[in-house]
């Protein structure tokens, strides 16, 4: 291969980066990504603090950076002298902008190199707060599948010898932050939000990995944990306490001071191998994080992934296998992330699973891809690679870097080899083809990509970043204002917020009783509609079919001609009857069963699942009813109890039982409707409660005022309940109503309804054609009359029925039903809504003083042991009080910058002032601040 001269090196002095015009869209994936405008410096970018602010992808944004003076250099050029007056200029106020919420950086981070440290610095303090898990932040994050050159990546990004062995280093996430200093240092943290909690046993199975324990057996704490570990300022320990670091995390559970180098016991009498082979943890989603400064480092904060897996060593060991991919997953799909995907050279990048993983999660628009191993490229194998650095397969957001670092060359040897094989050409094994993507190549540039697009991006999300920051502090606030520390007047505190509830809970009840709501209306159509339903076909015309007062069970009723008439139906003796009477499922039935419920109908036609008109939270009951007697039943037991020497009389008897036994399952939906009132009753003052002693949840008022008002309640439905139960027992005594024109009515209603329906099974049963029922109610007068003109036709072709007396006592016992269930569901509603409700608003103010022990004689302790809090609460207002100062820092640190980016751009408009008003055709020094020239 012909080697080339190196190019010219470009100019380094920080520019903003622009858009090219002459740029394309590169194509990307579409996904459920953030935005994918992200990546532009428009204005029309600025995120208004209410939205999330992703890193989106840089569609027509230029790799490089713009060849445009700063916004500092004068653009124009002149020959000629220009003389103006001198002015004074008054200095710098010392104090940070008034309004620093708005979009500053686009008047002070113009130019994002000159500020690219303090940007980049500040982030990583945030990102070290840990106010990333609540406020987004931009962030990069390092990922690949084991073996793909992540760990050499990881050192030439930190500029370090970091350690490469296999196990530790690659156990749980680092995060790392480097910058330039004058002093090299390297301070270590150990960042915990997990705690190990292995089963007892100690055997974890892929099952037990899950979406809501993604690292088990690492369960979330509720307060993340920021403990030191060490500082160093040697460069040759660092890899050793990395590795301790890491040590300590994975035995969690344990004083990290243990496993500190140079001090903890662990540290000094184990060797750091075996140490590494008996950590209680595999891997661990705690993070190791480490700040290190020192001369040529570059500004960046990233985040480093334990490389994906697919087949560990140990096969009791394959849940690890789901705990990393959901590591990576999370970090993946933080939506400000810009990730960075290792994928080695010398293997197809098609066998990439950390790739595909990004792919599915739809985080190509922020990812950057990093091919590494250059050197091990195949001389034949590279024109897939081709492929993707012009974005022709495998597409990403920002493109893709190429990097070369084998092993066993020191970080100033490997800079030097990637400028031979990349700029220089000197390398015979990496193809020409490669070469117009040289300014892509190697890892010096690519830190200066990443470290410029991570400022930007910091930058431009600043805004929403400080205005989250705020909210976080103000919610604190607020929930610390909840608890408060006990107050000096204990006593009218409990008794001002019990008068409140009082006061509340009277107008909550009165509303309560105004506005019902449709369950008295719910109780009463599920009366009606589980009345008792007669099987009106019998085994001398045609199968066994219960009536149904809708169509579509009259439609479903099995055909049957004359010629095939059934087997005789068995006759069920009295006793038999009752015994096969029960309740199933909740449901009152008596063994008979409708031969659509029975399974596929005689005929061998699917059956339409019947509709029920029962609404909720009745429609469980819309059994009941059905089956209750077949019309051959009903005729054995008026015979059963007609009086000897007294032939053609029907026994009240008849009508007293078959009564009683349709009214026996009202107790299930009156129960329920009492359960539901309650329910309600329950919950609204509950939430009155929580109003009115607001400030009081934590104390141990609170929770015995609450326990006295579900007592109360119970109380009040125990006697309802006993109420209704008597209901009950008085509608099953006996038959009676004064109401002789309403149960007429009913019974006359019943009556048609049931000799129509009698009627069409008969014509069926003769092999007559029949047409289609309608209901009586909706029929015209006209319509009426010419129905029963034609059934007296018909009935000269059927003959008189001989069931005729048996449907007459059937529409008295459906007549009289309908009536007394009317009744009984308005003495329900009535019993409840006035008589219950009203008592519990009457009492329940005294019952609660007097439950809490406020009117006895030593009421002041008693007083004093109710505004107590129990320790949970204590505990959450430390956590409260921590997390306070975590995002009081995290603002003083934006503060800092954007004061520090204020002044900078105050001296910016200062120079420009001092070079526009200097003469030009002389050497005039202007002092601008004193005025003197």
């Amino acid at each position: 291969m012909s080697r080339t001269t190196p190019q010219k090196k470009r100019d380094r002095r920080p520019r903003s980066i622009k858009a090219d015009p002459d740029s394309r869209p590169m194509p990307t994936e579409v996904g459920n990504g953030p935005a994918q405008n992200g990546g532009h410096d428009s204005d029309d970018d600025e995120n208004d603090g209410n939205s999330t602010q992703p890193v989106g992808q840089p569609s027509t944004a230029r790799l490089g950076r713009s060849d445009a003076p700063p916004p500092s250099e004068p653009v124009t050029e002149t020959t000629e002298p220009i003389f103006q007056q001198v002015r004074r200029v008054p200095p710098p106020a010392p104090t940070s902008p008034t309004n620093v919420d708005e979009s500053f950086f686009h008047d002070s981070f113009q130019d994002i190199g000159k500020k690219l440290k303090e940007c980049n610095d500040t982030l990583g303090e945030l990102q070290q707060l840990g106010v990333s898990h609540d406020v987004q932040l931009p962030e990069l994050v390092l990922v690949g599948d084991q073996s793909a050159g992540k760990s050499s990546l990881m050192s030439g990004l930190a500029n370090l010898d970091l350690p490469r062995s296999e196990g530790t280093c690659t156990r749980c996430p680092l995060h790392i932050r480097v910058s330039r200093n004058n002093d090299w240092s390297c301070r270590v943290w150990l960042r915990k939000e997990y705690s190990y909690q292995p089963p007892e046993d100690g055997s974890i199975g892929e099952e037990d990995v899950t979406d809501e324990d993604p690292f088990f057996p690492w369960i979330k704490m509720r307060t993340t944990t920021i403990v030191e570990f060490k500082t160093m300022h040697d460069k040759n320990e660092i890899e050793d306490v990395l590795r301790w670091a890491q040590i300590a995390i994975l035995n969690d559970g344990k004083p990290h001071g243990l496993f500190v180098p140079g001090s903890g016991s662990v540290a000094m009498n184990m060797t750091i191998d075996k140490a590494t082979e008996e950590t209680t943890a595999k891997f661990s989603p705690n993070v190791v994080a480490l700040e290190i400064k020192g001369p040529d480092l570059p500004d960046l904060s990233f985040y480093d992934m334990p490389g994906i897996f697919q087949n560990p060593a140990d096969a009791r060991d394959d849940y690890l296998v789901n705990v990393v991919r959901n590591l990576s997953r999370a970090y993946i799909t933080h939506p400000s992330a810009i990730i960075l995907c290792s994928m080695p050279m010398n293997t197809d990048a098609e066998n990439s699973s950390t790739f595909g993983l990004i792919r599915r999660l739809g985080a190509t628009p922020r990812t950057i891809g990093v091919l590494t191993k250059a050197d091990l490229l195949s001389e034949i194998g590279h024109a897939q690679w081709l492929e993707i650095m012009k974005g022709q397969t495998h597409q990403t957001g920002f493109g893709y870097f190429i990097t070369s670092r084998p092993q066993g060359k020191s970080l100033e040897d490997l800079k030097k080899w990637e400028e031979c094989v990349f700029q220089d050409q000197a390398f015979d094994r990496w193809p020409d083809s490669f070469k117009e993507f040289s300014h892509r190549c190697g890892v010096e540039k690519l830190k200066v990509f990443l470290s410029e697009r991570l400022g930007e991006e910091f930058a431009k999300s600043l805004p929403y970043i400080k205005s989250k920051v705020k909210k976080h502090l103000r919610d604190i606030e607020n929930k610390l204002s909840k608890l408060p520390e006990l107050p000096q007047n204990v006593e009218l505190e409990i008794q001002t917020a019990l008068l409140n509830f009082g006061d509340s809970a009277r107008a909550k009840l009165d509303e309560f009783i105004r506005h019902f709501g449709p369950l008295p209306s719910n109780f009463r159509t599920c009366l009606i509609e589980i009345k008792p339903k007669f099987i009106l076909k019998d085994r001398s015309d045609i199968p066994v079919l219960e009536i149904s007062d809708d169509e579509s069970d009259a439609a479903s009723a099995v055909q049957q001609t004359p010629s095939k008439r059934p087997a005789p139906t068995q006759m069920v003796t009295p006793s038999k009857r009752r015994g096969e009477t029960a309740i199933v499922n909740g449901s009152f039935t008596n063994g008979h069963i409708k031969p659509e419920e029975a399974g596929t109908p005689t005929n061998g036609t699917p059956t339409v699942p019947r509709r029920t008109a029962i609404p909720a939270p009745f429609d469980k009951y819309e059994r009941i009813g059905r089956g209750f007697r077949t019309i051959r039943r009903v005729r054995e037991e008026i015979q059963e109890k007609t009086k000897a020497g007294m032939p053609g009389l029907i026994s009240d008897e008849v009508y007293d039982d078959l009564v009683k036994e349709a009214i026996k399952p009202w107790h299930f939906p009156t129960k329920l409707f009492l359960d539901e009132t309650m329910k309600d009753l329950k919950s609204k003052l509950d939430k009155t409660l929580g109003l009115a002693l607001e400030g009081l949840k934590k104390r141990t008022v609170f929770a015995e005022a609450k326990k006295a008002v579900h007592q109360f309640l119970d109380e009040n439905k125990d006697i309802t309940d006993r109420e209704l139960s008597q209901l009950c027992a008085d509608e099953s005594e006996r038959l009676m109503t004064f109401n002789e024109e309403a149960f007429k009515q009913y019974r006359e209603d019943e009556l048609i309804s049931l000799t129509r329906f009698r009627h069409k099974m008969r014509m069926e049963a003769n092999g007559f054609p029949t047409r289609k029922l309608l209901e009586w109610a909706d029929m015209t007068e006209e319509k009426r009359i010419q129905d029963s003109k034609r059934r007296d036709a018909e009935l000269l072709k059927l003959g008189p029925d001989d069931f005729a007396r048996e449907i007459e006592v059937v529409a008295y016992i459906r007549g009289y039903y309908r009536l007394a269930a009317s009744r009984f569901a308005d003495a329900v509603s009535q019993r409840i809504l006035c008589r219950m409700v009203p008592e519990i608003r009457r009492k329940l103010p005294s019952y609660l003083d007097d439950k809490l022990g406020l009117r006895g004689p030593c009421s002041h302790s008693v007083y004093e042991r109710l505004m107590e809090e129990d320790e949970q609460t204590a505990n959450m207002r430390e956590t409260l009080k921590g997390e306070r100062e975590k995002f009081g820092k995290a603002l003083a640190s934006i503060e800092l910058l954007e004061s520090g980016a204020a002044r900078a751009a105050h001296d910016v408009e200062l120079m420009d002032l001092e070079d526009s008003t200097q003469p030009m055709s002389q050497g005039v020094d202007v002092d601008a601040h004193e005025g003197e020239a």
